[in-house]
């Protein structure tokens, strides 16, 4: 995915100054994107394991992301939980990274509940723009939002990539390999995702010429 992540970043840096708040933490994942893919292969080919590396790299984008949707949900209370979920998402990551699972494995336990965590993020965001009283008076489609296609963008890719980290583990444990549908999953939940976020940049330069 890194060559996709990669022509990406570049209209989204190009555009910066046209994206609002939540937006740019949009493209600070995607930036995190980007350094994970490239640190992945670049660890595996020097140590042979980059395990370590994909749980670090899942507890910050988790930190991204929250601080994403923390300034895109109105709710009190869910931005409340959304600042607070951070702390015990790292005691589940330090707990699963040197007790449970291990330094060297794949960290199942904590990438299944953080991933499972963001697709309640983007359900709340949408539920929200489904009731958004604002949206409504002003005439506003949701399409025309970029945080739209960017949650979009999310949720497709992490409902894809749920699958991944619930069997990762035990094809790796059963079958010494991993499965190859649930990894084209992935991959095309990527490819959606890319295509998504350059629609959300699409909606924001049209709204900030």
């Amino acid at each position: 995915m890194t060559g996709i992540e990669c022509i990406l970043l570049i209209p989204f840096t190009l555009n910066f100054k046209k994206l609002d708040r939540p937006s740019r933490w949009a493209c600070y994942y995607l930036i995190s994107s980007v350094v994970f893919a490239v640190g992945s292969f670049a660890f595996a080919h020097l140590y042979r394991n980059n395990l370590w590396f994909y749980s670090i790299m899942y507890y910050i984008q988790f930190v991204i992301l929250s601080i994403y949707y923390s300034l895109l949900i109105k709710n009190p209370l869910f931005r409340r939980l959304i600042k607070i979920l951070p702390i015990p998402a790292a005691a589940i990551f330090l707990l699963d990274f040197f007790k449970l699972e291990g330094v060297l494995a794949y960290n199942s336990i904590f990438a299944a509940a953080r991933t499972f965590i963001l697709l309640c993020y983007g359900t709340v965001f949408f539920i929200q723009l489904l009731f958004d009283e604002e949206l409504v008076k002003e005439a506003i489609f949701v399409n025309a939002l970029p945080n739209f296609w960017f949650n979009a963008g999310l949720f497709i890719f992490f409902s894809c990539s749920f699958f991944d980290t619930l069997t990762y583990n035990f094809f790796l444990k059963h079958y010494k390999t991993h499965n190859n549908l649930v990894l084209s999953l992935v991959f095309l939940g990527g490819i959606i995702e890319g295509i998504l976020f350059y629609i959300g940049l699409m909606k924001a330069k049209k709204q900030r010429p």
